[in-house]
């Protein structure tokens, strides 16, 4: 597939005018292909080294795309150094010793004088930072006809970088249906999920893991794998929890079991010899499977599993490699781990039963996999055959089942609601797209009189139909029991004498509505009721009210209820009492009349 000449354009710009594109959000990452920000503070330094040593750097190239906001750039090669000169500029690091001067460039003076900026100390020469400003990159930028086009080059561009692991490779551009079941379930697992595969080039700090020097979103010791000891820091940067995650999916879904290595995972990507018979049919199988049992349904089930072993693991209270293999940390046991995992899947997803005991589900995991415990899992390199693995996912189904019983209720609808880890995907989610998410307290109000909050509610309706006109594939959330501001969460102390439980990510607080329910002096199913019930019998478009009615529902988040709200568009733009909203960042405004053809544009036209 080869790109037309006309169609690519070749130019330096300097760095003043991509800065200024930058905050505008012109530049996007697309996650199904891009990596997480991966360069150390020491690599970032090299480069802004070269600029001011006038040394050139490599090409920027990008693919230009055209929306109902303008021009934007999406990045194929080139996110690295972008972040790398932003955050530079931004003081988020210093080069020997001295931060880039915020007075030099208009954007960051600006920000300074807003207070958005504080300018660190010392100060990098003011000429020095003028020539950062005023450097030219070198950029390639090409109108993508599909986004199969935009794939094909971003895989011939990486598939010799040495910063990819074999999982990364794996996954650059991969149009397999197992790539994109491992992309979505490992980000949220990790912390670092987005509602939309396209995301900024100015949330990827908050997508990616923290590294010395350099405090992005997504701390890397709170993430799962790296928390219970199961893989290292460097593990994770390398996206072994992805490689982790896959062999445990093809575990799920392939039966009898194949080994699980290098071979069974390239061929399941398409990413061997076509004219070999054995992987081709291997990846059609799992194709096929995937196909059948529904992405959706795949994703859902993976996290009533992941939940409920997480939740296990909590009433050990010890470290899965210390509880499971009394071993310290320091070293990596992905193998305990899956064995474990598909022990708890082939008993509650194949046998349909549930944990009837946590507390004795944890006990007989106690030090199962160490020497003087029935599991033999072997260390080192190599695959692990299908017999071993066989072996060993029998021996923890035996020594765990007495702590399970037969589920008489659906799987399915308890997959479907009620997951802490639902939860969690959503906050995070908010966090880089804040238009389609709203968070709230409560509906009382927090002064000595605890009212019913008539005027949060009015602007509640507004939020529920600026977010169903975001757009016919946009899906967003109410969330109500999750508080956002500081002073609430003090409030709520004094009042109500509840302690938040914070989130995974540690980002949100969770103060839950049963404090609200016994305020009003009813049950926590009347207060749940009662908000229904208020959905139901308000001014919302009928179609948009019918909907987020029958998308309420009910999340234990350790202890703390919190009421979870669906929003899905109409099959057009939807008005509140004659009056069309759309969402601006978490504020929302009034549509006016003359501009009401754009919003209609949006469920008309789709790229």
């Amino acid at each position: 597939m080869s790109i037309p000449l006309s169609d690519l354009t070749v130019r330096s710009e300097g760095v003043q005018k991509l800065y200024t594109d930058y905050l505008a959000d012109r530049f996007s990452v697309n996650r199904r292909y891009q990596r997480k920000l991966v360069w150390t503070v020491e690599e970032k330094c090299d480069l802004i080294d070269s600029i001011l040593s006038d040394l050139p750097i490599p090409l920027i190239l990008v693919a230009e795309i055209s929306g109902e906001n303008g021009t934007s750039y999406e990045l194929i090669d080139g996110m690295q150094r972008l972040n790398a000169i932003f955050s530079f500029i931004e003081n988020e690091f210093d080069i020997d010793g001295q931060y880039f001067d915020l007075q030099a460039l208009a954007d960051t003076k600006s920000q300074l004088d807003d207070g958005k900026f504080t300018q660190k100390t010392p100060i990098l020469p003011r000429e020095k930072s003028r020539k950062i400003a005023n450097y030219l990159l070198p950029m390639s930028i090409f109108k993508a006809s599909n986004p199969e086009q935009v794939d094909k080059v971003f895989r011939r561009i990486n598939s010799g970088g040495r910063r990819l692991s074999g999982q990364d490779l794996r996954q650059v551009g991969s149009t397999a249906k197992i790539a994109q079941l491992v992309r979505v379930i490992a980000s949220e697992i990790r912390g670092d999920s987005s509602s939309s595969d396209i995301v900024p080039l100015r949330a990827m700090p908050k997508l990616s893991i923290n590294n010395r020097h350099l405090a992005y979103g997504v701390d890397v010791d709170n993430i799962f794998w790296v928390q219970q000891a199961i893989l290292r820091r460097i593990d994770v940067r390398s996206s072994l929890d992805e490689q982790l995650i896959l062999d445990i999916l093809v575990d799920c879904l392939v039966d009898p079991l194949v080994s699980s290595g290098t071979y069974t995972r390239d061929s399941v990507y398409g990413s061997v010899d076509a004219n070999d018979a054995a992987p081709a049919a291997l990846e059609r199988r799992l194709s096929e499977r995937i196909e059948i049992y529904g992405e959706s349904n795949i994703r859902e089930d993976f996290s009533l599993v992941y939940e409920e072993l997480r939740a296990v693991l909590d009433v050990a209270g010890e470290r899965f490699v210390k509880h499971v293999v009394d071993r310290s940390p320091g070293g990596r046991y992905p193998r305990y781990f899956q064995a474990v995992f598909l022990a708890f899947w082939e008993l509650i997803i194949r046998s349909k039963m549930r944990v009837s005991s946590r507390q004795d589900a944890a006990l007989k995991l106690r030090s199962i996999g160490t020497n003087r415990g029935p599991l033999n899992i072997p260390g080192g390199g190599g695959d692990w055959t299908a017999e071993d693995k066989r072996k060993n996912i029998d021996v923890v189904k035996g020594a765990i089942r007495d702590a399970f019983e037969f589920d008489p209720g659906s799987r399915r609808d308890t997959a479907q609601f009620g997951l802490a880890s639902n939860l969690e995907r959503i906050l995070q989610n908010s966090v880089t797209e804040q238009s389609l998410f709203e968070l709230k307290q409560g509906l009382l109000t927090l002064g000595a009189k605890r009212e019913f909050d008539e005027g949060s509610w009015e602007k509640i309706l507004c939020t529920i139909t600026a977010i169903a006109n975001a757009g016919p594939d946009c899906t967003g959330y109410l969330v109500i029991g999750v508080a956002d501001d500081e002073k609430d969460v003090d409030r709520i102390r004094l009042l109500d004498g509840v302690e938040p439980v914070k989130s995974r990510s540690n980002r949100f607080d969770i103060v839950g509505i049963g404090r609200e329910a016994e305020v009003r002096g009813e049950s926590l199913k009347s207060y749940y009721d009662w908000v229904s019930d208020k959905l139901t019998g308000s001014d919302l478009a009928p179609d948009l009210r019918k909907r987020v009615a029958s998308e309420i529902s009910l999340v234990d988040y350790h202890g703390q209820a919190v009421i979870l709200i669906k929003i899905t568009p109409s099959p057009g733009p939807s008005f509140y009492k004659n009056v069309m909203y759309e969402r601006i960042g978490s504020g929302i405004k009034a549509v006016e009349q003359a501009d009401y053809m754009r919003l209609f544009q949006r469920f008309t036209t789709r790229t």
